[in-house]
């Protein structure tokens, strides 16, 4: 069956046209718009220091797990970079099913302000970075909720027995070799809406130049990121181009998981939203994060410690 969009389909009375799907947003009850989330103070400055505290932990932590083993480094890292463009695929078809049936105060932040970055203002990653990059690891307008507090023990309970038990280098590999990536994509995306002629005054040196090549190998384009935004409001169901960093046959998942978000689809219902949160893309970005924690853990037993 061909799930057709288009806004012309429905009539003043808010009918659509028999034989077709409409996905609007039209048909979410009590959707208003929200403004995106800004830190401000000392909130703002506590948040800050968390990001500073992430980016320095993870960076040498991967930092010593190379220099502990650089063949165990190496394949932590790309574990790492591999899984988590899986997960980041998953939730990103998470986002635009909330997109289609899910009112704009149900959003969690870095959901929110995607919204915003695709049909209201393009450049509220840039304008907002701390507050878009931080939501990646904890959302800034709720930071302790009851799943937040889960997730941390999760983390925890797996993270200090490894450094006890096993070795301290694979706790600190098993984080720094997600935590890196995951620093990529939630600055790769706000790097791709950010004027060129802007970059160079915006980032740090290091970090422009580290983008700057990226762009030439070819792991991060600006150019391909810009089929993703080919569909707008009017067109909501055509999205293409899931992954924001280059993974082999990585558009393959999320292109058949959103065909299937698509079809449980009703309007004035949140199907689409629950089967994110709940169904298959939810079940694979926990299990990507899970097989990457085991791989890199079966790779310190068959590298660094036959070594």
């Amino acid at each position: 069956m061909i799930l057709e969009s288009s806004l012309s389909s429905v009539g003043e009375a808010g009918f659509a046209i028999p034989g077709t799907r409409t996905y609007s947003r039209a048909f979410i009850p009590g959707d208003q718009e929200v403004a995106p989330c800004e830190l401000t103070g000392t909130r703002r400055k506590v948040f800050l220091a968390f990001y500073g505290a992430i980016v320095v932990s993870a960076i040498t932590g991967l930092a010593y797990t190379f220099y502990f083993n650089p063949l165990f480094g190496l394949t932590a890292l790309v574990v790492g970079y591999c899984f988590d463009n899986l997960a980041f695929t998953c939730g990103h078809v998470g986002f635009h099913a909330e997109f289609i049936d899910s009112s704009e105060g149900k959003m969690k932040t870095l959901s929110h302000h995607a919204f915003i970055h695709h049909y209201r203002n393009i450049r509220v990653f840039h304008e907002t970075w701390l507050e878009t990059r931080m939501s990646y690891f904890v959302d800034p307008r709720t930071v302790v909720t009851a799943k937040s507090c889960v997730k941390f023990l999760a983390i925890a309970l797996v993270f200090f027995p490894v450094i006890y038990f096993v070795h301290p280098v694979l706790g600190i590999a098993i984080y720094s070799a997600q935590a890196v990536p995951l620093l990529l994509q939630s600055t790769v995306h706000e790097w791709y809406h950010n004027p060129p002629n802007n970059r160079a005054s915006f980032y740090s040196p290091p970090v422009y130049w580290f983008f700057t090549l990226l762009e030439k190998l070819s792991i991060a384009s600006t150019r391909d990121h810009m089929v993703h935004h080919r569909h707008g409001l009017n067109d909501l169901d055509h999205v293409h181009k899931w992954l924001d960093l280059r993974l082999p046959f990585g558009e393959l998942m999320p292109s058949l998981l959103w065909r299937k978000a698509l079809s449980v689809y009703e309007p004035g219902e949140s199907r689409m939203t629950e089967f994110a949160r709940r169904g298959a893309p939810f079940k694979l970005f926990v299990g990507s994060r899970v097989l990457a924690t085991v791989t890199i853990a079966a790779a310190y037993y068959w590298i660094a410690r036959s070594h």
